[in-house]
């Protein structure tokens, strides 16, 4: 039987959208995992066939707990099958180059999909120093949520048809 974990990590909630959303298309038994900085009670990984990780772009990085898990578990993680996103206030191929810079290397290539979805500026939910940089920086207002069904669809959709041919 497919198990599959989406581990994730979400500043502003956009990332935690996704993850829930894929909660619910996905095939099989299928958990969620947030990672925060205070407690992270983190499923036995090696449970699952399939794990899905997904972090938000904030100053061009991805978030700090996602680097630590992906570091902390690479090994693990190059025996499972894959699913790689991350959030982007950018599309094209600043998003592209954002995720490839994402993940490790030998993680992206052992990818069954990996993907950036639209991301979101929350001014109610930044701090000070945040909404400074997007109005500064990105030249940016707030944005409306954009949780993209089309893009996320076909993540799912990708993932749900590689587990069919095993």
């Amino acid at each position: 039987m497919n198990r599959t974990l989406i581990v994730y990590a979400s500043r502003h909630g956009t990332t935690s959208e996704y993850a829930k959303k894929m909660l619910q298309l996905l095939d099989g038994n299928v958990d969620l995992c947030f990672l925060n900085e205070r407690e992270i009670s983190m499923p036995e990984l090696s449970e699952y066939n399939t794990i899905v990780i997904g972090g938000s772009i904030h100053y061009g990085k991805n978030s700090k707990l996602v680097i630590n898990f992906t570091k902390h578990n690479l090994e693990l993680l190059k025996t499972k099958r894959l699913g790689l996103f991350v959030t982007s206030f950018f599309d094209g191929d600043k998003a592209l180059e954002q995720l490839n810079n994402a993940y490790p290397k030998e993680l992206l290539e052992r990818a069954v999909v990996s993907d950036f979805f639209d991301g979101e500026l929350l001014y109610p939910k930044m701090n000070f120093w945040e909404r400074l940089v997007a109005k500064a920086v990105l030249k940016a207002e707030e944005t409306t949520p954009i949780i993209s069904k089309s893009k996320i669809t076909n993540f799912v959709d990708r993932l749900n048809d590689y587990h069919h041919e095993i």
